[in-house]
């Protein structure tokens, strides 16, 4: 994998748990009204009742939720932890603007205080350059046998 690619993970991941937020949002609140509204859903059956059983998806669902948002977040952890074994501070800035806080190159440029945008275009690609050599070393130390 390309140090691009590992860094284009990080925005899908966002994307992920932005859309799994809402997700687990719109469940809590279902589970608000459902506990709240509990004579409008009627009788009483053998076992439990039916508010019971929709609590319990309800909790169900956001457990599952719940941990598919750490799954991603973990790519995200392991994304800064990359980024943080950079040695040039201004390498580690650019990746961290442009890939966890999804800003432009326009708004790293005039931020950084770079001449133009190709500026910081052009160190963004020698960053990558710097996290794919530290990607390299750290697949030769998970598998010593594939270099």
């Amino acid at each position: 994998m390309t140090a691009k690619e590992y860094f284009v993970r990080v925005n899908a991941a966002e994307r992920k748990i932005k859309i799994l937020v809402a997700k687990l949002n719109h469940f809590e609140d279902l589970a608000r009204t459902i506990t709240s509204n509990t004579s409008a859903l009627g009788g009483h059956q053998a076992g439990t009742s039916r508010v019971e059983q929709a609590a319990v998806g309800i909790v169900d669902a956001t457990t599952r939720l719940r941990a598919e948002i750490e799954k991603y977040s973990a790519i995200i952890t392991d994304a800064e932890k990359l980024i943080e074994q950079i040695p040039q501070e201004r390498y580690r800035d650019i990746l961290t603007l442009r890939y966890l806080c999804n800003w432009s190159f326009r708004s790293i440029s005039d931020e950084c205080h770079y001449q133009d945008p190709k500026s910081v275009y052009r160190a963004h690609g020698w960053a990558l350059i710097e996290a794919q050599k530290i990607l390299r070393e750290q697949e030769k130390t998970a598998d010593p046998e594939a270099s």
